[in-house]
C-alpha cells in the first residue's frame, strides 16, 4: 500500500491472486498534480467532515445551526471545498509484533474549517494484516460539539485499475433497508426495505444486470443490518482473477457506488482511461444529518471517537 500525505488518500493498494500475482486494485491519478488538481472524484480520500450529503448543507444539532457550502446539487458534499481530502496529513510508519505493518496519519482541522465548529484533532490508520487485510481506524477528539463522520473512498477494481468496467463483479450488501433520496440524491431522512427493489443486494448478484435499475446507475446508502459492534457490510468479488474483498465496519451505514459519473475523460494510472463503473466503493459512514436520527456522529469535548472498518482479501476459483 502506498498514502499521500495529501489528503491521507490510498494511492496503490496491491492484492495477490490465487497464483500470487499482484495487482493494483484501486483507482487513482498518475502524478501528485493530478491528485491536487483533479481528484474531483475523491479517489482514494478520506472524505469529511461528513462524509456523503448533508441535506441543503444545513446543518443542526443541539440547538446549534450552520450553513455549509454547497458542492452537488444543493447539498454538502464530503465537506466541499474545506473538506479532509484537499487538507495536508502527517504520517509514522507502524510495525506491530504480530506482523502487522501501516501507517498513522494524523490532522489537525482548525475551528471553522469547511463551516464546521471545533478544532478537531483526527488520526486515520492504515494497516495491512499478514492475512491479507486492510484495516482502516479513525479517531477523533474535539473542543466543541461537532459532527464528524469520515469514509475511505477508495474506488475498487479487483481485476486491476484501469482494467476496464468493474460490471462484472458480483456484489452482495448485508443490508435490508436504503435510505430515500430525491431526485437531487438529497437524504429525507427515511429508511426503505430493499425487498423487491433493484438495490436488494442480501443475495450476490452479478452487477451488470444490478446497475440499470438503480437510480441513476448510482448505488445507495444502506443501513447495515445487526446490533454487534463490527457488522458484516460487504462481499465483492471478481470471477476472473478469483479476488475477493469483505467488508465489516464499526459504522451503520455503507454507501455503495457504482462510479457512474466515470466516462472515459480521467485518465488514470498507467496512461488507462476510467470508464463509466470502472470502480466500485464502499464508504463505511455514519447518517449525513445528525438531526435526522439515525445514530450519533456527534463528537464533544473529552469524548473520543473511534471507528474500524477492515477490507479483508481472499481468493476463489477463477472463471475460465
Amino acid at each position: 500500500m502506498e498514502i499521500l500525505s495529501y489528503g491521507a488518500a490510498i494511492c496503490r493498494l496491491a492484492v495477490p491472486d490465487g497464483d500470487g500475482d499482484l495487482m493494483d486494485v484501486v483507482l487513482g491519478h498518475e502524478t501528485l498534480d493530478g491528485w491536487e488538481r483533479a481528484n474531483e472524484s475523491y479517489f482514494g480520500v478520506i472524505a469529511g467532515r461528513i462524509a456523503g450529503r448533508v441535506p441543503g448543507g444545513r446543518l443542526a444539532f443541539e440547538g446549534q445551526e450552520r450553513q455549509l457550502a454547497c458542492n452537488d446539487r444543493g447539498n454538502h458534499l464530503h465537506g466541499a471545498d474545506g473538506g479532509l481530502d484537499k487538507c495536508l496529513w502527517e504520517g509514522e510508519p507502524l510495525t506491530r509484533e504480530d506482523g502487522t505493518v501501516g501507517v498513522r496519519m494524523r490532522y489537525r482541522s482548525p475551528d471553522g474549517e469547511g463551516g464546521y465548529p471545533g478544532t478537531v484533532e483526527i488520526s486515520a490508520t492504515f494497516l495491512l494484516s499478514p492475512e491479507n487485510a486492510f484495516v482502516f481506524e479513525t479517531e477523533a477528539t474535539t473542543d466543541q460539539v461537532t459532527p464528524i463522520s469520515l469514509a475511505q473512498h477508495s474506488y475498487f477494481n479487483l481485476a486491476g485499475a484501469g482494467q476496464g468496467s468493474a460490471e462484472s463483479h458480483v456484489v452482495q450488501i448485508f443490508a435490508e433497508q436504503v435510505m430515500s433520496t430525491d431526485e437531487n440524491m438529497t437524504p429525507l431522512g427515511v429508511a426503505e426495505a430493499v425487498e423487491g427493489t433493484a438495490a436488494d443486494l442480501r443475495q450476490p448478484r452479478l452487477l451488470t444486470e444490478v446497475i440499470p435499475g438503480l437510480w441513476q446507475e448510482h448505488g445507495d446508502l444502506y443501513r447495515l443490518s445487526g446490533e454487534v459492534a463490527m457488522k458484516p457490510a460487504a462481499r465483492v468479488s471478481d470471477p476472473h482473477s478469483g479476488r475477493v474483498m469483505e467488508v465489516s465496519t464499526t459504522h451503520d451505514f455503507l454507501q455503495f457506488y457504482t462510479a457512474a459519473h466515470l466516462d472515459g475523460s480521467i485518465i488514470g494510472k498507467g496512461g488507462q482511461a476510467y470508464p463509466k463503473h470502472g470502480g466500485l466503493c464502499f464508504e463505511c459512514q455514519g447518517y449525513p444529518d445528525p438531526s435526522a436520527g439515525f445514530g450519533d456522529i456527534l463528537v464533544r469535548p473529552g469524548q473520543l471517537q473511534r471507528h474500524r472498518t477492515i477490507y479483508a482479501f481472499s481468493n476463489e476459483e477463477t472463471r475460465s
